[in-house]
């Protein structure tokens, strides 16, 4: 008998939940990846990531799974939780029965692996972007008070989020390419692993046996530095 599952979307505020922004997305990764007749039920949320305990329609979506032997399903792994020990925590009520669309294969050791990525890639952002805003009062003053305009201030961020997103869509790759490279696969065999597997690069094309190499030397390099 073919799964069963209860989807569980997430949105961070009313306005989010309202406009269909960020929702829309995770409908069209769930769509792509999980026949329609095989879902079972669809809750929306709309709350912040940072807990769980003041999320009702996740803690009721996991019940039904356990009560039914349903498989919860997410777009992406960080609408679930920000925190690898929330993930890790409801991977095991469920007995492994959850499905990210955005994980390939998921087990606890990926799940476990990947939340960890996300956790260093928040804390980095985090850190370049306190140093450019030091850097950046230092030369000028208050970030508020200096000669950038609301709109140019609006467009650095928006970079800086594209970047973050960049930087994890390689890092989420990483893990296949080191583990297609022990089994002895050709560059042009990882890239199209990663492709059949829904990864996408920092641009978001399909993979290339050039970009794979850029990739594999970049974590050569960063193993011989640690």
């Amino acid at each position: 008998m073919p799964k069963q599952y209860i989807v569980y979307y997430r949105v961070s505020t009313k306005k989010q939940g309202d406009s269909g922004l960020g929702l829309d997305a995770q409908k069209a990764y769930i769509r792509h990846f999980i026949p329609t007749e095989q879902i079972v039920s669809e809750v929306t949320e709309i709350q912040s990531g940072s807990s769980l305990t003041s999320r009702t329609l996740l803690r009721q979506a996991i019940e039904q799974c356990q009560q039914n032997g349903y498989t919860l399903a997410i777009a992406k792994i960080d609408r679930l939780s920000r925190r690898t020990e929330d993930a890790l925590a409801i991977y095991q009520q469920l007995e492994g029965r959850l499905y990210s669309c955005d994980i390939p294969n998921l087990d606890k050791f990926t799940l476990t692996l990947f939340m960890a990525m996300a956790d260093r890639e928040r804390e980095l952002i985090s850190i370049r972007t306190k140093q450019a805003l030091a850097v950046r009062k230092a030369k000028v003053g208050e970030w508020r008070n200096s000669t950038f305009s609301d709109a140019a201030r609006q467009k650095g961020q928006q970079a800086i989020r594209r970047k973050s997103v960049n930087n994890t869509n390689n890092q989420r790759a990483m893990p296949l390419i080191v583990l297609c490279q022990e089994k002895g696969l050709t560059l042009q065999a990882i890239a199209e692993q990663l492709n059949q597997n829904g990864f996408r690069t920092a641009q978001g094309k399909l993979f290339q046996k050039t970009t794979v190499k850029r990739l594999w030397d970049r974590h050569k390099k960063k193993q011989l530095l640690t």
